[in-house]
C-alpha cells in the first residue's frame, strides 16, 4: 500500500474501535486507545510510512511470499469469521492445495516484534520517573504503533503474499495499490505540506466532496464495515499476532490466485488486462473491498489486543485507574 492509504486505514481502525458499544467488555480499553490516538493523530501519515521511507525492509518484512504446490493437498488456518478474505478465498484454485513459503520473507514475525515493542515501551514509560532520559515519549510510542499498522495492513495486499514477480513487467503491484491511493488522495482532504489530514468535527479525515467519495472505491468499503460487527477474534488457534498474521497472509495468497489465476504472471498481465482476466473467481471490486475492509479491522483488532495487554498489566500493578492521558 502507499502512503495515504496506510494513514487512512489507521484512522478507520480507530473509528471502528470508537464504535464498540459500552456493554462490550472491550469498550474501556478501546476508548483508552481512541483517546490516546486522537492526541497523537497528526503523526499518522509520517509514522505509518516510515517502514517504506526510512526502514525499507520491503523485500523481507513487508511480505510473506507463497508458491503453489498444486499436486499436493494442504490445510489453511482459521480466520475471523467476519472477514471478506475467508468468504472469497474458498473458491480459489489454490484452496486446500499445497504451498511453499519462500525463505527470507517474514512479515508475521515483524508484526509480532512491533506488538511486543508497543507493550514493552508503554510499561517502561509508566515506571520511569517523569523526565527520565530513557522513558519513551508519547510521540515515540505513537510512531511504533503506526509502524505496526503498516505491516499489518500490508499482509492484506494479495501481491505481498504471492511469489509471482508482479513488481516486474508492467508493475501490476503498483497499479493495484495506486487504485486505493488515488481514491484516498482524491476523496480525503490532505494538508500535504504538513503531512496530515484535515479533520472533520469528530476528528477524523475530512471528506470535502461526498459525491466524489460515494463514487469511489472507498464507499463500498464503508458500506461493508457498516454492516459488519467488529470482533477482536483472531480465529481459532491463533493466539497471538504472529499466528494471526500468518493466517492472514495465507488467505491473501489465496485471494491473489483468485484474482490472477494460475497461468498468469508478470510476463503476460498488463495494465490493460489485470482487472479482467479469464478465470477470475474474484473481481476487482470485490478485491478492493476485501483488502481495505479487512485491513482496517485487522489493524483495529491488533491494536486493541496489544493495548489491552498493557491495560491488563497496569491493572495488575494495583492501579485503580489508567495513567493520565489514557
Amino acid at each position: 500500500m502507499k502512503k495515504y492509504t496506510h494513514a487512512w486505514i489507521a484512522f478507520k481502525a480507530i473509528e471502528r474501535l470508537e464504535g464498540i458499544p459500552q456493554a462490550d467488555p472491550n469498550w474501556k480499553p478501546a476508548q483508552s486507545i481512541v483517546k490516546w490516538f486522537k492526541s497523537h493523530k497528526d503523526g499518522v501519515i509520517n509514522g505509518a510510512w516510515y517502514p517504506d521511507s526510512i526502514i525499507k525492509d520491503n523485500s523481507t518484512s513487508h511480505v510473506l511470499k507463497l508458491t503453489p504446490d498444486l499436486a499436493k493437498s494442504g490445510d489453511f488456518p482459521a480466520l475471523n469469521a467476519g472477514m471478506q478474505l475467508l468468504k472469497l478465498c474458498q473458491n480459489s484454485p489454490c484452496w486446500k492445495k499445497g504451498y511453499q513459503v519462500n525463505p527470507g520473507t517474514n512479515l508475521p514475525e515483524r508484526c509480532e516484534a512491533f506488538s511486543h515493542s508497543v507493550i514493552d515501551n508503554l510499561k517502561v514509560q509508566q515506571v520511569e520517573a517523569r523526565g527520565s532520559p530513557v522513558a519513551p515519549t508519547g510521540n515515540y510510542l505513537a510512531q511504533v504503533l503506526f509502524m505496526l499498522s503498516h505491516y499489518v495492513a500490508d499482509a492484506h495486499v494479495p501481491l505481498h503474499c504471492d511469489s509471482r514477480k508482479f513488481s516486474d513487467g508492467e508493475n501490476i503491484h503498483s497499479e493495484m495499490e495506486g487504485v486505493w491511493e488515488d481514491a484516498v488522495s482524491n476523496c480525503i482532504a490532505i494538508d500535504a505540506p504538513n503531512e496530515r489530514f484535515r479533520y472533520d468535527a469528530n476528528g477524523y479525515p475530512l471528506v470535502p466532496n461526498q459525491a466524489a467519495f460515494d463514487g469511489s472505491v472507498l464507499k463500498p468499503v464503508q458500506n461493508e464495515l457498516a454492516q459488519r460487527s467488529f470482533s477482536d477474534d483472531y480465529g481459532t488457534g491463533n493466539g497471538n499476532v504472529l499466528q494471526y498474521m500468518n493466517a492472514v497472509c495465507r488467505y491473501s495468497y489465496l485471494l491473489s490466485y483468485s484474482f490472477i489465476p494460475p497461468g498468469f504472471d508478470e510476463t503476460n498481465v498488463t495494465k490493460a488486462t489485470w482487472q479482467n482476466l479469464a478465470g477470475q473467481t474474484v473481481k476487482a471490486s470485490q478485491l478492493n473491498v476485501a483488502v481495505l475492509s479487512d485491513a482496517i479491522d485487522s489493524v483495529a483488532r491488533v491494536w486493541l489486543r496489544v493495548w489491552r495487554r498493557f491495560v491488563d498489566w497496569w491493572s495488575s500493578q494495583g492501579n485503580p485507574a489508567l495513567p493520565p492521558g489514557f
